[in-house]
């Protein structure tokens, strides 16, 4: 029996104009055979599904579509079941890869017959924006979270029994390595008390405070209320919570909730903050005048039924940090954000605590992400790694005293005893 050909035809009316054809087996009932067809707005797509569609038929694969999913349905339900868990920003995220899958594959394809070939075709092809920004090529960490996000998806496929094996479990990710990362600033303990010298209010010298010893995010910080701060136990407790007529919703990042020691330098800027801030916001950090305007942005986008995003709380954040710090002298090794104090303190943490200890700090949902951007060894971790067998190899007094010392003084004397 001959096998059959896998057409390729062009019809330049049609918004994707490239159709991949095939005939599939006798209709029963017709007596005809069944006829399927695959559209692409490019070629190179259209030729890469004709190829891989042409390999699947030499090597007796049913012509016929099997009876499943679509891609479609299933995106639809994978949104609709796990919403819930998601912050806005990831929502976002995951209709982004799902309107990129549906673009790729079309929305009638069943989940069944994205193989892993052509799962590796689309993974090729994710080097372009939307439709609407043609031309400008995606970074590789923009690639990498496309990935990320469809390996997730088609995981849940898997589980949920609409297929065997997920398509995009062997590829791997474009390694980054250090100069595909974005430089950005450490923020180094000197830098943090000249920051805190320079700050104009105390409400600054309270926000330098807590995003410098605390590893908050940008959302979680401006979310803070009194209710988050306990004095008495020197904690942070960073947790999400409803929305209500007159304050906004907060969701913490995967839905992990934790609890932070804050040191007795940040608690007494937070006391006197909490003594002598004016009334009228229940965001510390958030001033009275600017919570007005965030209460009424809340409530516009509660009736109008529309998702609430953290980046409505306050704004020229980024402008007056970088401002505070050249006024500080501060000399800037790469770019200065709201997100380089959780980073450095992550690393101040690193320095000195167990990873998984970090990992529950930080609130990462998985140790790797924990070890992927604070498990870089420093000058400093050689400076303790011969400190710690000098300990252990000398013993005696020596080790009773060094035992008392704090971590930046063993650092300091094995520098000059190494």
């Amino acid at each position: 029996m001959a096998t059959t050909k896998v057409g390729l035809l062009h019809d330049p009316r049609k918004r994707k104009p490239w159709v991949v054809r095939w005939f599939g087996e006798f209709d029963p009932e017709t007596g005809r055979q069944r006829r399927y067809a695959e559209a692409f707005r490019l070629k190179r797509d259209a030729e890469s599904f004709q190829a891989a569609k042409q390999s699947e038929l030499d090597k007796g694969s049913q012509r016929d579509r099997p009876v499943g999913m679509s891609l479609h349905d299933f995106c639809a339900k994978y949104r609709l079941l796990r919403s819930h868990e998601w912050s806005e920003s990831t929502r976002q995220h995951v209709r982004l890869v799902c309107d990129r899958l549906i673009d790729h594959f079309g929305e009638d394809t069943c989940l069944t017959s994205i193989s892993r070939e052509r799962a590796a075709a689309f993974w090729s092809a994710a080097k372009k924006i939307r439709r609407d920004f043609e031309g400008q090529e995606l970074t590789k960490s923009s690639r990498n979270w496309i990935l990320r996000y469809a390996k997730t998806l088609f995981k849940y496929a898997v589980e949920w029994g609409h297929i065997a094996e997920n398509p995009f479990c062997m590829i791997r990710a474009i390694r980054t390595g250090k100069q595909g990362r974005r430089r950005w600033h450490y923020i180094t303990p000197d830098d943090y008390r000249a920051l805190l010298r320079t700050a104009p209010t105390l409400r600054w010298k309270v926000f330098y405070a807590l995003a410098y010893t605390s590893g908050a995010r940008f959302g979680e910080l401006f979310n803070i209320t009194e209710d988050n701060v306990d004095l008495t136990e020197g904690l942070l407790r960073i947790r999400s919570r409803e929305g209500t007529a007159t304050l906004p919703p907060f969701t913490v990042k995967d839905h992990e909730d934790r609890v932070v020691p804050l040191p007795r330098t940040t608690l007494r800027l937070v006391a006197g903050w909490l003594r002598k801030r004016p009334a009228g916001s229940p965001l510390i950090l958030v001033p009275p005048d600017r919570y007005r305007l965030v209460l009424q942005k809340w409530r516009e986008r509660r009736a109008a039924g529309k998702p609430w995003l953290n980046a409505y709380l306050i704004n020229n954040t980024v402008r007056d940090i970088r401002q505070h710090a050249k006024e500080a002298g501060i000399k800037l090794a790469g770019a200065l954000t709201v997100h380089c104090f959780r980073k450095s303190c992550g690393q101040n943490w690193a320095n000195h605590l167990p990873m998984n200890v970090v990992k529950e700090f930080m609130g990462h949902a998985d140790i790797a992400t924990t070890t992927e951007f604070y498990g870089t060894v420093t000058e400093d971790h050689f400076a303790q790694a011969r400190w710690v067998i000098e300990a252990i190899t000398k013993g005696g007094s020596r080790s009773a005293t060094d035992a008392r010392m704090t971590p930046a003084a063993k650092i300091q004397a094995s520098r000059h005893t190494g």
